[in-house]
Protein backbone atom coordinates (compact mmCIF):
# COMPACT_ATOMS: atom_id res chain seq x y z
CA UNK A 1 0.00 0.00 0.00
CA UNK A 2 1.32 3.43 -0.99
CA UNK A 3 -0.02 6.50 0.79
CA UNK A 4 0.40 10.21 0.10
CA UNK A 5 -0.39 12.58 3.00
CA UNK A 6 -0.86 16.33 2.52
CA UNK A 7 -0.83 18.83 5.39
CA UNK A 8 0.86 22.18 5.97
CA UNK A 9 2.74 20.96 9.05
CA UNK A 10 4.87 17.92 9.86
CA UNK A 11 7.89 17.09 12.01
CA UNK A 12 9.73 19.01 13.46
CA UNK A 13 6.77 21.37 13.91
CA UNK A 14 5.05 21.14 17.31
CA UNK A 15 1.46 21.92 16.24
CA UNK A 16 -1.23 19.33 16.99
CA UNK A 17 -1.76 18.28 13.36
CA UNK A 18 2.00 17.99 12.82
CA UNK A 19 2.40 15.70 15.81
CA UNK A 20 -0.58 13.53 14.85
CA UNK A 21 0.54 13.17 11.24
CA UNK A 22 4.14 12.46 12.28
CA UNK A 23 3.04 9.73 14.69
CA UNK A 24 0.81 8.10 12.08
CA UNK A 25 3.32 8.32 9.23
CA UNK A 26 6.07 6.80 11.40
CA UNK A 27 3.80 3.99 12.58
CA UNK A 28 2.59 3.11 9.10
CA UNK A 29 6.13 3.18 7.70
CA UNK A 30 7.30 0.74 10.39
CA UNK A 31 4.53 -1.67 9.34
CA UNK A 32 5.81 -1.67 5.75
CA UNK A 33 3.53 0.93 4.18
CA UNK A 34 5.17 3.27 1.66
CA UNK A 35 4.46 6.75 3.04
CA UNK A 36 5.09 10.11 1.39
CA UNK A 37 4.23 13.41 3.08
CA UNK A 38 3.78 16.70 1.23
CA UNK A 39 4.08 19.52 3.72
CA UNK A 40 5.15 23.14 4.05
CA UNK A 41 8.41 24.76 5.07
CA UNK A 42 6.84 27.07 7.62
CA UNK A 43 6.18 26.42 11.29
CA UNK A 44 2.74 26.84 12.89
CA UNK A 45 4.00 29.85 14.85
CA UNK A 46 5.61 31.39 11.77
CA UNK A 47 9.09 31.40 10.34
CA UNK A 48 10.65 29.01 7.88
CA UNK A 49 12.01 25.89 9.53
CA UNK A 50 15.64 24.93 8.89
CA UNK A 51 14.90 21.58 7.27
CA UNK A 52 15.71 20.16 3.83
CA UNK A 53 13.15 20.41 1.05
CA UNK A 54 13.26 16.63 0.69
CA UNK A 55 14.41 13.96 3.13
CA UNK A 56 13.84 10.49 4.51
CA UNK A 57 12.54 10.68 8.06
CA UNK A 58 12.14 7.37 9.91
CA UNK A 59 11.15 5.59 6.72
CA UNK A 60 8.87 8.40 5.52
CA UNK A 61 9.58 10.36 2.34
CA UNK A 62 9.07 14.03 3.22
CA UNK A 63 8.76 16.73 0.54
CA UNK A 64 8.40 20.31 1.67
CA UNK A 65 6.84 22.71 -0.79
CA UNK A 66 7.17 26.47 -1.02
CA UNK A 67 4.49 28.85 0.19
CA UNK A 68 4.33 32.49 1.20
CA UNK A 69 5.17 33.20 4.84
CA UNK A 70 3.00 36.07 5.98
CA UNK A 71 2.04 34.14 9.10
CA UNK A 72 -1.04 34.30 11.30
CA UNK A 73 -1.03 38.02 12.09
CA UNK A 74 -3.52 39.03 9.39
CA UNK A 75 -6.40 37.35 7.58
CA UNK A 76 -5.09 38.46 4.17
CA UNK A 77 -1.62 37.12 4.88
CA UNK A 78 -3.07 33.82 6.07
CA UNK A 79 -5.14 33.61 2.86
CA UNK A 80 -2.03 34.06 0.71
CA UNK A 81 -0.24 31.38 2.75
CA UNK A 82 -3.16 29.00 2.17
CA UNK A 83 -3.46 29.68 -1.55
CA UNK A 84 0.25 29.35 -2.22
CA UNK A 85 0.35 26.05 -0.34
CA UNK A 86 -2.66 24.77 -2.31
CA UNK A 87 -0.90 25.53 -5.60
CA UNK A 88 2.52 24.22 -4.59
CA UNK A 89 1.19 21.04 -3.04
CA UNK A 90 -1.13 20.17 -5.93
CA UNK A 91 1.75 20.65 -8.38
CA UNK A 92 3.98 18.41 -6.28
CA UNK A 93 1.20 15.82 -5.90
CA UNK A 94 0.55 15.65 -9.64
CA UNK A 95 4.22 14.79 -10.14
CA UNK A 96 4.21 12.11 -7.43
CA UNK A 97 4.11 8.55 -8.72
CA UNK A 98 3.32 5.19 -7.17
CA UNK A 99 0.42 6.29 -4.97
CA UNK A 100 -2.69 4.26 -4.14
CA UNK A 101 -4.41 6.70 -1.80
CA UNK A 102 -4.15 10.39 -0.94
CA UNK A 103 -4.96 11.44 2.63
CA UNK A 104 -5.48 15.10 3.52
CA UNK A 105 -5.94 16.79 6.87
CA UNK A 106 -7.81 20.06 7.38
CA UNK A 107 -4.91 22.53 7.32
CA UNK A 108 -5.27 24.51 5.18
CA UNK A 109 -9.07 24.42 5.17
CA UNK A 110 -10.99 22.53 2.48
CA UNK A 111 -7.93 20.57 1.43
CA UNK A 112 -10.53 17.88 0.80
CA UNK A 113 -11.42 19.56 -2.52
CA UNK A 114 -7.83 19.13 -3.67
CA UNK A 115 -7.87 15.48 -2.57
CA UNK A 116 -10.98 14.63 -4.59
CA UNK A 117 -9.69 16.39 -7.71
CA UNK A 118 -6.33 14.61 -7.41
CA UNK A 119 -8.09 11.31 -6.88
CA UNK A 120 -10.15 11.72 -10.03
CA UNK A 121 -7.16 12.90 -12.07
CA UNK A 122 -4.76 10.20 -10.91
CA UNK A 123 -7.14 7.34 -10.09
CA UNK A 124 -6.29 7.42 -6.36
CA UNK A 125 -8.52 6.60 -3.43
CA UNK A 126 -9.22 9.67 -1.29
CA UNK A 127 -9.43 10.02 2.49
CA UNK A 128 -10.22 13.22 4.38
CA UNK A 129 -8.98 13.20 7.97
CA UNK A 130 -10.88 16.02 9.66
CA UNK A 131 -9.49 17.78 12.70
CA UNK A 132 -11.87 20.73 12.22
CA UNK A 133 -15.08 21.25 10.26
CA UNK A 134 -14.67 24.21 7.89
CA UNK A 135 -16.25 26.64 7.07
CA UNK A 136 -18.65 26.13 10.01
CA UNK A 137 -15.89 26.68 12.53
CA UNK A 138 -14.95 30.02 10.94
CA UNK A 139 -18.58 31.16 10.76
CA UNK A 140 -19.21 30.36 14.42
CA UNK A 141 -15.93 31.99 15.43
CA UNK A 142 -17.06 35.16 13.60
CA UNK A 143 -13.99 35.11 11.37
CA UNK A 144 -16.16 34.41 8.30
CA UNK A 145 -19.47 36.15 7.71
CA UNK A 146 -22.54 34.31 6.52
CA UNK A 147 -23.06 35.22 2.89
CA UNK A 148 -22.13 34.17 -0.62
CA UNK A 149 -18.53 33.30 0.25
CA UNK A 150 -19.57 31.14 3.20
CA UNK A 151 -22.21 29.38 1.09
CA UNK A 152 -19.71 28.64 -1.68
CA UNK A 153 -17.15 27.30 0.78
CA UNK A 154 -19.82 25.19 2.49
CA UNK A 155 -20.91 23.75 -0.85
CA UNK A 156 -17.31 22.94 -1.82
CA UNK A 157 -16.58 21.32 1.54
CA UNK A 158 -19.75 19.21 1.53
CA UNK A 159 -19.25 18.16 -2.09
CA UNK A 160 -15.67 17.06 -1.47
CA UNK A 161 -16.54 15.13 1.69
CA UNK A 162 -19.45 13.36 -0.01
CA UNK A 163 -17.12 12.51 -2.92
CA UNK A 164 -14.35 11.06 -0.73
CA UNK A 165 -13.93 7.33 -0.23
CA UNK A 166 -13.62 7.80 3.53
CA UNK A 167 -13.99 10.70 5.97
CA UNK A 168 -12.20 10.15 9.27
CA UNK A 169 -13.57 12.11 12.22
CA UNK A 170 -11.96 12.51 15.63
CA UNK A 171 -15.06 12.54 17.84
CA UNK A 172 -18.60 11.24 18.14
CA UNK A 173 -19.83 14.82 18.27
CA UNK A 174 -18.14 15.49 14.92
CA UNK A 175 -19.69 12.35 13.48
CA UNK A 176 -23.16 13.55 14.53
CA UNK A 177 -22.43 16.98 13.06
CA UNK A 178 -21.46 15.60 9.64
CA UNK A 179 -24.43 13.24 9.57
CA UNK A 180 -26.64 16.27 10.17
CA UNK A 181 -24.94 17.94 7.19
CA UNK A 182 -26.01 15.00 5.01
CA UNK A 183 -22.89 12.84 4.77
CA UNK A 184 -23.38 9.11 4.29
CA UNK A 185 -22.83 7.05 7.43
CA UNK A 186 -20.95 4.30 5.56
CA UNK A 187 -18.20 6.75 4.57
CA UNK A 188 -17.64 8.11 8.06
CA UNK A 189 -15.03 6.45 10.28
CA UNK A 190 -14.44 7.45 13.89
CA UNK A 191 -10.79 7.35 14.97
CA UNK A 192 -10.08 9.48 18.05
CA UNK A 193 -6.84 11.39 18.33
CA UNK A 194 -4.22 9.98 20.64
CA UNK A 195 -0.94 10.44 22.48
CA UNK A 196 2.23 8.36 22.66
CA UNK A 197 1.88 6.35 25.85
CA UNK A 198 5.50 5.20 25.71
CA UNK A 199 6.79 8.77 25.66
CA UNK A 200 4.13 10.41 27.82
CA UNK A 201 4.18 8.71 31.21
CA UNK A 202 3.52 10.18 34.68
CA UNK A 203 6.42 11.94 36.42
CA UNK A 204 6.28 12.38 40.19
CA UNK A 205 6.64 16.00 41.43
CA UNK A 206 9.88 15.27 43.28
CA UNK A 207 11.44 13.88 40.07
CA UNK A 208 10.23 16.64 37.76
CA UNK A 209 12.93 19.11 36.72
CA UNK A 210 10.26 21.28 35.02
CA UNK A 211 8.63 22.07 38.36
CA UNK A 212 11.99 22.93 39.88
CA UNK A 213 13.14 25.03 36.93
CA UNK A 214 9.99 27.17 36.98
CA UNK A 215 9.69 27.54 40.74
CA UNK A 216 6.58 25.40 41.11
CA UNK A 217 7.70 23.31 44.07
CA UNK A 218 5.32 23.39 47.01
CA UNK A 219 2.44 24.67 44.86
CA UNK A 220 -0.68 23.06 43.42
CA UNK A 221 -0.44 23.81 39.71
CA UNK A 222 -3.68 24.25 37.76
CA UNK A 223 -2.43 24.03 34.17
CA UNK A 224 -3.78 24.87 30.74
CA UNK A 225 -1.44 23.37 28.14
CA UNK A 226 -1.71 24.01 24.41
CA UNK A 227 -3.42 26.44 22.10
CA UNK A 228 -6.01 28.81 23.57
CA UNK A 229 -7.62 29.94 20.35
CA UNK A 230 -10.97 30.87 18.84
CA UNK A 231 -12.55 27.46 19.49
CA UNK A 232 -11.59 27.39 23.17
CA UNK A 233 -13.58 28.87 26.04
CA UNK A 234 -11.53 31.73 27.51
CA UNK A 235 -14.07 33.99 29.19
CA UNK A 236 -15.22 31.30 31.65
CA UNK A 237 -11.67 31.07 32.99
CA UNK A 238 -11.66 34.65 34.28
CA UNK A 239 -14.31 34.22 37.01
CA UNK A 240 -12.85 30.79 37.82
CA UNK A 241 -9.39 32.25 38.46
CA UNK A 242 -10.91 35.21 40.30
CA UNK A 243 -12.79 32.88 42.64
CA UNK A 244 -9.57 31.04 43.58
CA UNK A 245 -7.25 34.04 43.67
CA UNK A 246 -7.01 34.00 47.47
CA UNK A 247 -5.82 30.37 47.72
CA UNK A 248 -2.12 30.92 48.31
CA UNK A 249 -0.88 27.46 47.34
CA UNK A 250 -2.65 27.51 43.95
CA UNK A 251 -0.77 28.60 40.82
CA UNK A 252 -2.44 28.89 37.40
CA UNK A 253 0.03 28.10 34.62
CA UNK A 254 -0.81 28.59 30.92
CA UNK A 255 1.62 26.87 28.56
CA UNK A 256 1.13 27.65 24.87
CA UNK A 257 -0.13 30.41 22.62
CA UNK A 258 -3.33 31.77 21.08
CA UNK A 259 -5.46 34.89 21.22
CA UNK A 260 -7.07 33.67 24.44
CA UNK A 261 -3.67 33.72 26.09
CA UNK A 262 -3.25 37.39 25.18
CA UNK A 263 -6.68 38.13 26.67
CA UNK A 264 -5.77 36.40 29.94
CA UNK A 265 -2.33 38.01 30.09
CA UNK A 266 -3.85 41.48 29.83
CA UNK A 267 -6.49 40.68 32.46
CA UNK A 268 -4.00 39.11 34.89
CA UNK A 269 -1.69 42.11 34.48
CA UNK A 270 -4.51 44.56 35.20
CA UNK A 271 -5.55 42.55 38.27
CA UNK A 272 -1.90 42.17 39.38
CA UNK A 273 -2.32 38.42 39.81
CA UNK A 274 1.08 36.94 40.61
CA UNK A 275 -0.47 33.47 40.86
CA UNK A 276 -1.22 33.42 37.11
CA UNK A 277 1.80 32.62 34.94
CA UNK A 278 2.44 32.08 31.24
CA UNK A 279 5.00 30.06 29.30
CA UNK A 280 5.55 29.41 25.61
CA UNK A 281 5.01 26.06 23.89
CA UNK A 282 7.36 23.36 25.15
CA UNK A 283 9.40 21.09 22.89
CA UNK A 284 7.94 17.64 22.33
CA UNK A 285 10.78 15.97 24.24
CA UNK A 286 9.89 18.08 27.30
CA UNK A 287 6.14 17.45 27.11
CA UNK A 288 6.17 14.55 29.56
CA UNK A 289 7.61 16.83 32.22
CA UNK A 290 5.57 19.93 31.46
CA UNK A 291 2.25 18.04 31.45
CA UNK A 292 3.19 16.14 34.60
CA UNK A 293 3.95 19.47 36.30
CA UNK A 294 0.22 20.18 36.34
CA UNK A 295 -1.59 18.76 39.37
CA UNK A 296 -4.95 19.59 37.77
CA UNK A 297 -5.52 20.32 34.07
CA UNK A 298 -8.05 22.63 32.44
CA UNK A 299 -9.49 21.83 29.01
CA UNK A 300 -12.03 24.17 27.41
CA UNK A 301 -14.26 24.40 24.35
CA UNK A 302 -16.81 27.04 23.37
CA UNK A 303 -20.37 25.71 23.37
CA UNK A 304 -20.99 26.65 19.74
CA UNK A 305 -17.92 24.65 18.66
CA UNK A 306 -19.42 21.31 19.67
CA UNK A 307 -18.95 18.86 16.81
CA UNK A 308 -16.59 21.15 14.91
CA UNK A 309 -13.37 20.59 16.88
CA UNK A 310 -12.05 18.23 19.58
CA UNK A 311 -9.26 19.57 21.85
CA UNK A 312 -6.48 16.99 21.43
CA UNK A 313 -4.67 18.18 24.56
CA UNK A 314 -6.87 15.88 26.67
CA UNK A 315 -5.09 12.74 25.41
CA UNK A 316 -1.67 13.84 26.65
CA UNK A 317 -3.16 14.80 30.01
CA UNK A 318 -4.72 11.36 30.39
CA UNK A 319 -1.42 9.76 29.34
CA UNK A 320 0.51 11.43 32.18
CA UNK A 321 -2.20 10.52 34.67
CA UNK A 322 -3.49 13.93 35.69
CA UNK A 323 -7.12 14.88 36.47
CA UNK A 324 -9.12 16.92 33.97
CA UNK A 325 -11.58 19.73 34.62
CA UNK A 326 -13.40 20.27 31.33
CA UNK A 327 -15.36 23.45 30.70
CA UNK A 328 -17.44 23.12 27.57
CA UNK A 329 -20.52 21.61 25.93
CA UNK A 330 -21.97 18.49 27.50
CA UNK A 331 -22.24 16.66 24.17
CA UNK A 332 -18.61 17.11 23.12
CA UNK A 333 -16.14 14.26 22.78
CA UNK A 334 -14.05 15.51 25.69
CA UNK A 335 -17.05 15.56 28.02
CA UNK A 336 -17.83 11.97 27.03
CA UNK A 337 -14.21 10.88 27.55
CA UNK A 338 -13.96 12.48 30.97
CA UNK A 339 -17.15 10.76 32.13
CA UNK A 340 -16.41 7.37 30.59
CA UNK A 341 -12.87 7.23 31.93
CA UNK A 342 -13.66 8.78 35.31
CA UNK A 343 -10.64 11.08 34.95
CA UNK A 344 -12.25 14.35 36.05
CA UNK A 345 -15.31 16.56 36.00
CA UNK A 346 -17.37 18.39 33.38
CA UNK A 347 -18.91 21.87 33.61
CA UNK A 348 -20.69 24.17 31.19
CA UNK A 349 -19.13 27.57 30.41
CA UNK A 350 -21.82 29.12 32.63
CA UNK A 351 -20.64 27.10 35.64
CA UNK A 352 -17.33 28.81 36.40
CA UNK A 353 -18.03 28.96 40.14
CA UNK A 354 -18.92 25.27 40.30
CA UNK A 355 -15.74 24.45 38.38
CA UNK A 356 -13.73 26.59 40.80
CA UNK A 357 -15.25 24.74 43.77
CA UNK A 358 -14.40 21.40 42.15
CA UNK A 359 -10.80 22.55 41.69
CA UNK A 360 -10.68 23.70 45.31
CA UNK A 361 -11.84 20.26 46.47
CA UNK A 362 -9.16 18.64 44.32
CA UNK A 363 -6.53 21.00 45.72
CA UNK A 364 -7.48 19.79 49.19
CA UNK A 365 -7.72 16.08 48.31
CA UNK A 366 -4.47 14.54 47.06
CA UNK A 367 -5.94 11.02 47.08
CA UNK A 368 -8.79 12.01 44.77
CA UNK A 369 -6.37 13.69 42.36
CA UNK A 370 -4.36 10.47 42.25
CA UNK A 371 -7.45 8.31 41.70
CA UNK A 372 -8.78 10.47 38.87
CA UNK A 373 -5.39 10.60 37.17
CA UNK A 374 -4.88 6.84 37.44
CA UNK A 375 -8.34 6.21 35.99
CA UNK A 376 -7.49 8.41 33.02
CA UNK A 377 -4.20 6.60 32.40
CA UNK A 378 -5.90 3.18 32.50
CA UNK A 379 -8.55 4.28 30.01
CA UNK A 380 -5.88 5.85 27.82
CA UNK A 381 -3.81 2.66 27.69
CA UNK A 382 -6.85 0.63 26.62
CA UNK A 383 -8.34 2.93 23.98
CA UNK A 384 -6.32 6.07 23.21
CA UNK A 385 -2.67 5.08 22.91
CA UNK A 386 -0.88 5.69 19.62
CA UNK A 387 -0.68 1.97 18.81
CA UNK A 388 -4.50 1.69 19.01
CA UNK A 389 -4.96 4.53 16.51
CA UNK A 390 -2.39 3.21 14.05
CA UNK A 391 -4.11 -0.19 14.03
CA UNK A 392 -7.45 1.50 13.32
CA UNK A 393 -5.96 3.47 10.42
CA UNK A 394 -4.35 0.34 8.97
CA UNK A 395 -7.71 -1.43 9.06
CA UNK A 396 -9.44 1.50 7.32
CA UNK A 397 -6.84 1.65 4.54
CA UNK A 398 -6.81 -2.12 4.02
CA UNK A 399 -10.61 -2.37 3.87
CA UNK A 400 -10.84 0.57 1.48
CA UNK A 401 -8.15 -0.76 -0.86
CA UNK A 402 -9.90 -4.14 -0.94
CA UNK A 403 -13.00 -2.51 -2.41
CA UNK A 404 -13.38 -2.66 -6.17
Amino acid sequence: MRLLFINRFFHPDQSATAQMLTDLAEGLAVSGTAVTVLTGRLGYLGGETAVPSEEQYKGVTVRRVWSTRFGRQSALGRLFDYLSFYLSSVWAAVQTRDVDCVVVLSDPPILSVQAVLLGRLKGWKTVCWLQDVFPEIAVRADTLREGLRARLLRWAANWSLRSSDRVIVVGRCMERCLLAFGLQRDRLVLIPNWADGDHLTPVAPEDNWFRKQHGLEGQIVVMYSGNLGVVHETEALIPLIHYLRGIREVCFLFVGEGQGKTRLQNWASQEKLESVRFLRYQNKEHLRYSLSAGDIHLVTLRSKMEGLSVPSKVYGIMAVGRPVVFIGPDGSEVASLVRESGCGEVFSPQESEKAALAILHLVQDYRRRENLGSAGRRYFESFLDKRCAIQRFQTVFQDMMAET
